[in-house]
């Protein structure tokens, strides 16, 4: 038992649960987010959703495209409405968060997955109205 080695300390202490660590939760308010869904409108579709806190979000499944997906989060933002979302002013209309997310286990990913270069890590974009 390594207790009895001179040098080592046992602690007593319980361990931090690093499953919380991969929660799906809004950046702003920590509240766990339902997994991304179509969201219809007139246009199209949005891959994504509200977070109980007024933020929305969308997901990039690839990794690659996410001029799109802010697209797609102004329109949601706006209720969408596409001339009030191409006019809004990033940090000082909204503010935005990119976190790496798991679209099969819908798990955050702390770090991306890297193949050779790149990442190819799917993407999950929050935006947030600035509090005036």
């Amino acid at each position: 038992m390594m207790s009895n080695l001179p040098g080592y300390k046992v602690s007593r202490r319980q361990r931090e649960d690093k499953s919380t660590l991969t929660e799906p939760r809004c950046p702003f308010c920590e509240a766990l987010i339902e997994r991304p869904t179509d969201v219809s409108y007139e246009l199209g579709e949005i891959y994504g959703g509200r977070c109980v806190c007024g933020a929305v979000y969308t997901c990039d499944p690839t990794g690659r495209n996410l001029g799109e997906a802010l697209m797609d989060a102004l329109v949601l933002l706006t209720g969408f409405d596409w001339q009030e979302a191409l006019s809004l002013t990033p940090e000082v209309d909204y503010e935005e968060r990119i976190l790496n997310y798991d679209v099969r286990n819908h798990k955050l990913i702390p770090r991306p997955v890297m193949f050779g270069v790149r990442s190819y890590t799917a993407k999950i974009l929050f935006l947030r109205r600035m509090k005036n």
